[in-house]
């Protein structure tokens, strides 16, 4: 997942679906799609991920001074198009948070979204759709 514009793409060659990648994911302990810097589905059927630099592994003491989560864990609140209002209500957000957010990315319609995710911090991570 290099660059999120081939995402959707990538997920059609290996067959898999979003739920089945974050699910990979999640078994690397990485719980959201902004972390990864590079992913490969190898032959085998495991994944290997490469974090982004700044989300590597850190220490007791790098968590320490890491206070601004405003949210648990990265929460799905756009999957192909649809938003998951049960998340967003879960995150006390709501659909004109979410279609702000949309409009301040530049991004015109929940249909050009394939994947997005509310971050810890409170920020919007966005996969657009790549329509060939």
């Amino acid at each position: 997942m290099k660059d999120g514009k081939i995402m959707e793409s990538s997920l059609r060659l290996t067959r898999l679906d979003i739920d089945s990648l974050r699910s990979l994911l999640r078994q690397k302990n990485i719980f959201s799609m902004a972390d990864v810097d590079y992913a490969i589905f190898e032959t085998s059927g495991k994944l290997s991920v490469m974090k982004k630099e700044n989300k590597q592994s850190a220490t007791k003491a790098d968590m320490n001074s890491l206070s601004t989560k405003v949210f648990p864990i990265a929460t799905e609140v756009i999957a192909d198009g649809t938003a998951n209002t049960n998340n967003l209500t879960q995150l006390k957000l709501d659909t004109n948070w979410l279609d702000q957010q949309l409009q301040q990315a530049g991004v015109k319609s929940l249909s050009e979204v394939f994947y997005a995710e509310v971050q810890p911090d409170g920020t919007l991570y966005i996969d657009n759709k790549d329509d060939f």
